[in-house]
């Protein structure tokens, strides 16, 4: 496994967004088949591209490798632009909670438009998570805290901090 060209390592993540190795260049004792949080395979390059996951910053400072941890884990691949699948199972397990919610089809139509945008943290993603917060809280109360269970991970920082507050 060679770091990427561009200073970065690759990432190795499981199929559900646990990072289980942001350095496997650096660390290739720390790769694992399956991840030891949930089970599921892990990864390290795109399904969609087979280009590699960006992971940890590595760089050398007084003649020493140092290594910045990955703190978040990619929605997207940086080549293709295609959705990483922690990703796509987050957006399909929002879809199937928006389906459970008593709303009538273009409002559903609506709340997955929503969600599409809040995913992909566009200009739009400030609008969305107001339509969002709002049709969600009209439904039930439990649930904006199950889309913020589903989400979190995945939606950009200012609408989070529009949609779950605290």
């Amino acid at each position: 496994m060679q770091a990427m060209t561009d200073g970065y390592d690759v990432a190795q993540i499981c199929r559900e967004g646990h990072i289980t190795n942001g350095a496997m260049s650096t660390y290739p004792s720390r790769t694992k088949a399956h991840c030891p949080t949930c089970g599921a395979e892990t990864i390290s390059a795109c399904q969609s591209c087979n280009k590699p996951i960006r992971g940890a910053y590595c760089f050398f400072h007084l003649g020493v490798k140092q290594v910045n941890a990955l703190a978040k884990t990619p929605a997207f691949c940086e080549h293709c632009g295609k959705p990483f699948p922690w990703t796509e199972s987050r957006l399909e397990a929002a879809r199937d909670l928006a389906d459970q919610l008593e709303l009538d089809i273009p409002e559903r139509t609506l709340l997955g438009k929503s969600i599409e945008e809040l995913v992909r943290d566009t200009p739009r993603a400030a609008a969305e998570a107001v339509r969002f917060k709002t049709m969600v809280e009209k439904t039930q109360p439990w649930a904006l805290g199950a889309f913020k269970e589903i989400l979190y991970g995945v939606v950009g920082e200012a609408a989070k901090r529009m949609i779950w507050p605290t």
